[in-house]
């Protein structure tokens, strides 16, 4: 089983060499993409090292479907630039998406800070609820179910929920209880508490219908 990894990237000189390091480690077979929306700094030279780089236009979920698109594995796994994946995270993943009826998933996140509130938010994505799945997870999906769902939908931000909340319907969304590593670096630059709360507004306001570029005023996404 061929997997797919894309990453999306804007200026990630100071975290993607980690993420593409905890990448060419896992088992064999897969291809390996960063696609990048326009970097100023060294994120481009640094990935070129470990993955073929593509140049396209900026944000999360135009990149990510246009690696998506270069794509030959028959599952695509999306990480963010800062997010890095644990040990044997490829052999647990083929071996669960060997069940025809799993169409995609996340692992569970933890963060590189310790933090009691934090530990709190990790605690809560071991569970599959419904609201508690974002990118920094590390979604996964079937090539042939991400190519029936059209990608992610090119909006400015929510792009990874709206995705998890249509994959839902395509077959059994399944969570793998191995934790990705993320940076806390917006939740240490904003406040923890703070930034947990502008999070589930901008969920809450997705819910309720709110219009996708008013949400986007309220949510700083430099990371």
């Amino acid at each position: 089983m061929k997997i797919s990894v894309i990453i999306p990237t804007l200026n990630e000189e100071l975290h993607i060499e980690k993420t593409l390091q905890s990448v060419i480690k896992q088992e064999r077979d897969y291809e390996l993409y960063v696609v990048d929306g326009g970097s100023t700094d060294n994120t481009i030279a640094i990935a070129k090292r470990y993955a073929c780089v593509i140049n396209s236009k900026h944000g999360r979920a135009v990149q990510m479907n246009t690696g998506a698109r270069l794509c030959t594995g028959d599952v695509l796994l999306f990480l963010h630039a800062d997010t890095q994946l644990p040990d044997n995270a490829f052999r647990e993943l083929r071996k669960r998406m060997k069940d025809d009826t799993v169409a995609g998933g996340s692992f569970y996140i933890a963060f590189d800070a310790d933090n009691f509130i934090l530990r709190g938010v990790s605690f809560i994505t071991r569970f599959n609820f419904r609201l508690f799945h974002f990118g920094d997870q590390g979604i996964f999906v079937r090539g042939d179910v991400f190519q029936s769902l059209s990608g992610y939908k090119e909006i400015p931000i929510m792009e990874d929920y709206d995705f998890y909340k249509r994959l839902r319907g395509q077959g059994k969304v399944i969570l793998i209880r191995m934790p990705v590593v993320s940076s806390a670096r917006r939740f240490i630059r904003k406040g923890v508490l703070r930034q947990l709360l502008i999070n589930k507004f901008v969920v809450l306001a997705y819910w309720a219908g709110v219009d996708i570029r008013t949400i986007k005023r309220f949510y700083d996404d430099k990371r």
